[in-house]
């Protein structure tokens, strides 16, 4: 690790630890959504579960490992609890447990033992809200959570993350400070994912959408009553100088639905669209969360596996080849001769850059003309943000243009650009909180690679109708464009969308179909009012093609 007070460097605002360092290392983590839900057809279940549904044929987490580690992933986290309560561990708070399942196995001891042996990071998720449990919603719900934790925390070897899902939880009474310390004593180097409550405890938030986008910008920093409230525009881009360091984790599914379903083998995201995915999360100051569900046999199914191990062979295309690594490199006043500009061409991780001023300049001199499109730059930062704006430029025909000028650079700011042939290029920080220290500066030459296909989207959604109190809920088969809505109702009618932890009003009508924005980021919605639930139709009109997600 860099020695950075022999350079009088300290954090400038809040800045990472030692567990956002690890975090920030894995670039793309799975998720694998898996439980009572794969077999019933449905992403939320309701608790009436029967523990003799759980019943894969073939059930192998060491597959799930092997296509992980195929696929590029450091690490993976298993939804050992999701909504419906059902626990994939032999757990003795509750006897809604793959233990009394036909498959008896104790699914997250076989998962923690496969990422061990295939060189992963193993996480869990586990939902506070639990559909099955007859205490959730009391006092004592927060002593079962607790001991459900510890078996987690203590059982299963070194964790390297703890999923805490919002989802019907926006007003429950939970003891999140609790909840917390049994994770940071059992397990010191655990990143704790959080939101609402969570907020003081976690080490990362939800991006506010689970499209794959994180904000541009997306800063590292926030305040905390951002992610106790969940604002999603301010928790997608941060806070430049928010007083708490608590990066985005950007997550989305290989699949339009969490769960695995039979009718989506043939809508897996394309590698190509992968490619863009990583570009809106990884390369945007973020960690990449993408699902892969196992199937109804207990395996990654082999569309899935396919695309992931074709996206890692694409990125390692992509990135196998570093142009400045030719260039001369110059820059304004460098702090210490140790700290030259040269080491921004270096894969050292712990030399660098700092400058003495607060917005230097930077320039790759070649020495035949260069074509690339893509870049990539990195802070270092551990201490803090420091630059706000920079701009990339490049020299043609003896002038200099400016080909983007962006927000944040974070740990990794990755972008591609329209291809450009250049004789030299100029990195220019604009503004700056301290002076700048900089780990990396890369250029690539993709030549297309990963660029996004466009594939046709049906016209009318397939929804579930869910009768509730006031009026109808409907579930999607998974995170699925639609912009109308039509239906037959007496009076007035209000349209909620669902953000992934609550609904958020979207308008109310009086009339028939309506249409608004398309929602891209979704998976079910809710008609307050007196509706007729066999009418109700939900679509994506307008569009003949175009990306799944």
């Amino acid at each position: 690790m860099a020695d950075f007070a022999q350079f009088g460097l300290a954090p400038c605002g809040a800045a990472p630890n030692e567990r956002h360092m690890e975090w920030y290392a894995r670039e793309r983590t799975a998720f694998l959504h898996f439980g009572v839900n794969t077999f019933t057809d449905r992403e939320w279940g309701d608790g009436t579960e029967s523990e003799a549904l759980f019943a894969p044929t073939e059930l192998d987490c060491r597959q799930w490992a092997r296509v992980l580690k195929e696929g590029g992933f450091t690490a993976a986290i298993l939804t050992a609890k999701h909504h419906d309560g059902f626990c994939l561990w032999h757990t003795q708070t509750t006897t809604h447990h793959c233990g009394n399942s036909p498959a008896r196995v104790d699914v997250v001891r076989a998962f923690c033992d496969a990422c061990r042996e295939f060189g992963l990071k193993p996480g869990v998720y586990i939902s506070p809200w639990d559909r099955f449990h007859s205490a959730w919603g009391t006092d004592g719900y927060n002593d079962v959570f607790a001991a459900q934790l510890t078996e987690l925390m203590t059982r299963y070897g070194e964790i390297y993350e703890c999923w805490w899902d919002g989802a019907g939880s926006t007003e429950a009474r939970y003891d999140w400070a609790r909840w917390a310390s049994i994770v940071r004593q059992n397990q010191p180097r655990c990143i704790l994912f959080g939101c609402l409550g969570a907020a003081e405890h976690v080490d990362v938030r939800w991006v506010g959408n689970e499209e794959g986008r994180a904000g541009d910008p997306c800063w590292a920093t926030i305040e905390p009553e951002t992610i106790e409230t969940e604002i999603c525009a301010d928790l997608n881009s941060g806070k430049w100088g928010g007083s708490r360091f608590i990066p985005a984790e950007t997550n989305t599914s290989i699949r339009p639905g969490w769960f695995w379903h039979e009718s989506q083998n043939d809508r897996v995201r394309s590698p190509e669209d992968l490619v863009s995915c990583w570009f809106r999360s990884a390369g945007r100051n973020s960690v990449l969360l993408l699902n892969l569900p196992p199937d109804r046999r207990g395996l990654l199914h082999e569309a899935d596996a396919a695309s992931v191990r074709q996206w890692n062979a694409l990125l390692s295309r992509m990135f196998s080849r570093d142009l400045a690594r030719s260039a001369a490199v110059t820059a304004d006043a460098p702090l210490h001769p140790a700290c030259a500009p040269e080491n921004l061409l270096l894969p050292d991780g712990d030399r660098f850059y700092a400058s003495a001023t607060l917005t230097p300049t930077i320039i790759l001199t070649f020495p035949a003309h260069v074509t690339f499109d893509c870049f990539s730059v990195q802070e270092v930062i551990e201490l803090g943000h420091r630059v706000h704006t920079f701009a990339l430029d490049v020299l043609e025909n003896g002038n200099w243009r400016t080909v983007t000028q962006r927000s944040c650079i974070g740990f990794r700011r990755c972008q591609r650009i329209a291809p450009v042939t250049a004789a030299a290029v100029r990195l220019r920080i604009l503004d700056s909180a301290a002076p700048p220290v900089l780990r990396r500066f890369a250029l690539y030459d993709t030549n297309g690679i990963g660029q996004t296909t466009s594939v046709p989207l049906p016209g009318e959604l397939k929804t579930r109708v869910l009768p509730e109190e006031r009026g109808i809920a409907l579930e999607l088969e998974g995170i699925l464009p639609f912009n109308t809505v039509s239906f037959a109702a007496t009076g007035a009618v209000t349209i909620e969308i669902f953000n992934g932890t609550r609904y958020e009003p979207l308008c109310t009508v009086t009339t028939s179909p309506v249409t608004f924005p398309t929602v891209t980021g979704s998976y079910r919605l809710r008609l307050l009012g007196t509706i007729d639930p066999d009418s109700i139709r939900v679509s994506l009109q307008g569009f003949r093609g175009c990306s799944i997600f």
